[in-house]
């Protein structure tokens, strides 16, 4: 067997343990899936025998197995009626190690860093799913969570400003994010589904750009000067950090509202400041790149491939049609 079919044969039995997850009603079923998941992912991710690759698979196997072990002893401590909100509050901590939400986020940019874009759009989106939906189960009344959400939103952006590795700036884009779902899930439970599919379309676009054209820094973004998708990258930078009026906008904008109607003003306030950090360095990435005494070719919207320009049309009309 070819290794491209190994690697296909391993992301669907992904997303089986992801499938699996959604729909088991018992906490034990859900562990389950949640290892098969994690033991499927360390396949997926040895692609060539390297120092450097095995030891990020050590230090992921061993985080993703300290938050497995919290949460099945949490399991087991549920059937003797123990503090019940106690035990919400370390299955939320344990989740939010598999996150690598704040304080428990450094294993993740230097895990990413000199990754494959492919991998990185897997582990960073896909591999999300079933934590989040743990989480969602515990939110209802979780004190937690609102400190995980600010430290999120403030770790997230201001990490991310002296990054010169897209690869970090990514994780620490995936941070800050992290909390804006969060808030969707203290306020609209159902919210955090919508916001997460349209960051998964807009990543989706940027690592497939980031591929395609072999960036991994962003002074790559210079020397690649020729490239003619010099707009769209921009345009999709602009629309993760939700610029108006791009798809993104309305995501934080539905989330602002929610939390307006929940009283979350505080939170509110700090998550909309980190939110404008995190657009200032995306807007910087591309500055660059962008300016007119560069000598390039910048305004050309369409190239020869026609994939990427269909992959805009996604990322502009498919929001749309899921907000609505």
């Amino acid at each position: 067997m070819s290794k491209f079919n190994k690697k296909k044969v391993f992301l669907i039995m992904m997303l089986m343990s992801t499938l699996m997850v959604m729909s088991s009603s018992k906490w034990l079923s859900i562990w389950m899936g949640m290892e098969i998941n994690m033991m499927t992912t360390i396949p997926f991710l040895f692609k060539n025998k390297s120092k450097e690759l095995s030891q990020k698979i050590m230090i992921y196997f061993l985080i993703q197995a300290m938050g497995s072990i919290i949460m099945l002893t949490m399991i087991l401590i549920k059937n003797f009626n123990w503090n019940m909100s106690l035990i919400n509050i370390l299955m939320t901590l344990s989740m939010m190690i598999k996150l690598g939400t704040p304080p428990f986020h450094p294993w993740m940019p230097e895990m990413f860093n000199k990754m494959n874009w492919d991998i990185m759009f897997v582990m960073i989106t896909l591999q999300k799913i079933n934590p989040l939906i743990v989480t969602s189960q515990l939110s209802e009344q979780n004190k937690i969570l609102t400190i995980i959400m600010i430290t999120s939103a403030t770790v997230g952006s201001i990490s991310g400003i002296n990054q010169l590795s897209l690869n970090k700036i990514m994780a620490f884009s995936s941070i800050n994010h992290m909390a804006w779902m969060l808030m969707c899930m203290l306020t609209k439970n159902e919210l955090w589904m919508k916001y997460f599919i349209i960051y998964s379309i807009i990543t989706a676009t940027l690592c497939v750009m980031f591929h395609k054209n072999l960036i991994f820094y962003t002074n790559q973004l210079n020397i690649n000067s020729n490239n003619p998708s010099k707009i769209k990258m921009l345009l999709m930078m602009l629309n993760l950090g939700g610029l108006p009026p791009l798809p993104g906008f309305f995501l934080k904008w539905m989330t602002v509202e929610a939390m307006m109607t929940s009283g979350y003003f505080l939170i509110m306030t700090i998550m909309i400041f980190s939110s404008m950090v995190t657009l200032m360095f995306y807007m910087r990435m591309m500055y660059t790149s962008m300016m007119l005494s560069s000598m390039t070719l910048k305004f050309k919207l369409m190239d020869s491939s026609k994939y990427f320009y269909s992959m805009i049309m996604v990322n502009i009309i498919m929001p749309i049609m899921i907000l609505i």
